[in-house]
């Protein structure tokens, strides 16, 4: 009687298994074309990455400074 019940519970995995394969196989598909969906649209929107100017860049670290010299003077 155990032997007949473990092997029909082993049946039931295995379908169990089989359904979830299914599934996963559908999310693995659902994934994929979300990446590439993903992808496209940020190259396509963004292209080639811009590069800041150096004087750019010293305008932005001076006003950075000043900020923080700013926070700076009012915790003393």
């Amino acid at each position: 009687m155990a032997t007949i019940k473990i092997a029909e519970m082993m049946k039931m995995m295995r379908t169990e298994r089989a359904h979830t394969k299914k599934e996963l196989k559908k999310l693995d598909k659902v994934l994929a074309v979300l990446r590439d969906l993903s992808t496209n649209s940020m190259s396509a929107r963004h292209g080639k990455r811009r590069r800041m100017s150096a004087a750019a860049r010293s305008k932005i670290a001076a006003a950075q400074r000043k900020r923080w010299a700013k926070f700076h003077r009012q915790r003393a």
